[in-house]
């Protein structure tokens, strides 16, 4: 990414991790920076905070990303240079979309993929692509998170009934949701290459007070919004100010121009999960996903 004029669009802008990363960009007066966020006058209000432009998206419903990229694309900003797929959920229990697909699946890796394959062609090269990823993707790092599933996309969406306590059920949806962004990650780092796309993925840690637990009882918010707060002092444990300095240079920064298919904690690239390297499962994640798309598209349409 050059120094020329470029737009960099942010998914969950409004708050946490990508309103940092946000702000952190909109400093450079090279950067026309779009965030989003499910409420449009909250996130036309708070882009306007930081010299932003705030726009509505709503990952989990193909409608609403097929009308976010058309008033992207008619607001006649700089040539598209980024993206940072950063907005995510995590419930308390199952959730469904519109559509009847499990909510987790359906907005962090479906929802984002969406996104992205419909942006494509109006990305000017080179451009970067980040997809927010999460160290409970792996089983190896002792999170406490209940492990990823391993399934079909399509079983993922349309899940059978959980035969765990509903919260669990809810924490597995999340990280097999993570593990879906680092295989997309490497998958499409492959394909985009000879476009001079880069793909790369990013895992912010654990940040306490963070909007992610928004859909959480109110009693869990307010555990998380202020005892939680304590934990940055263990290792592994972030600010969403630290972490969103160090998402903004990995989308901003001369020195990963040319670098792909990696996977950073902070700035350090490091080894993810073993599954996520099954390049098999890569490629049948993102077949059957497309799949799903099509689907949902051929519904929309109705």
């Amino acid at each position: 990414m050059t120094s020329s004029d470029r737009t960099i669009v942010i998914t969950g802008g409004t708050s946490g991790l990508g309103y940092e990363c946000a702000r952190n960009l909109a400093r450079d007066p090279h950067n026309t920076v779009v965030i989003t966020g499910r409420e449009a006058n909250r996130t036309r209000e708070t882009a306007a905070t930081i010299g932003a432009h705030g726009m509505a998206l709503d990952l989990s419903s193909r409608r609403s990303v097929g009308a976010f990229v058309a008033e992207l694309v008619a607001a006649d900003l700089p040539p598209l240079a980024g993206l940072v797929c950063n907005a995510g959920v995590q419930f308390t229990r199952r959730a469904l979309t519109a559509d009847g697909m499990e909510a987790t699946f359906a907005t962090n890796h479906l929802g984002h993929l969406g996104l992205i394959l419909d942006l494509l062609d109006h990305f000017t090269a080179p451009a970067r692509i980040i997809l927010v990823s999460s160290g409970t993707h792996d089983p190896d790092q002792l999170t406490g998170m209940p492990h990823p599933l391993r399934a079909t996309a399509r079983e993922l969406a349309y899940p059978p009934p959980p035969t765990e306590s509903a919260q669990r059920d809810a924490r597995r949806c999340y990280t097999t949701s993570k593990l879906a962004n680092l295989q997309t990650s490497y998958h499409l780092a492959r394909e985009l290459a000879p476009r001079d796309i880069t793909v790369n993925a990013f895992d912010p840690g654990l940040m306490p007070g963070t909007g992610l637990a928004r859909d959480a009882s109110a009693v869990q918010r307010i555990g998380w919004k202020t005892i939680a707060r304590a934990l940055v002092v263990l290792p592994g444990v972030r600010t969403p100010r630290g972490s969103g300095a160090d998402l903004a240079w990995f989308v901003a920064a001369p020195e990963r121009a040319q670098i792909t298919g990696e996977y950073l904690v902070g700035r350090k690239p490091v080894r993810s999960s073993v599954a996520s390297y099954d390049e098999q499962a890569q490629q049948a994640l993102y077949r059957d996903s497309l799949e799903l798309l099509a689907e949902l598209d051929a519904r929309a349409d109705h």
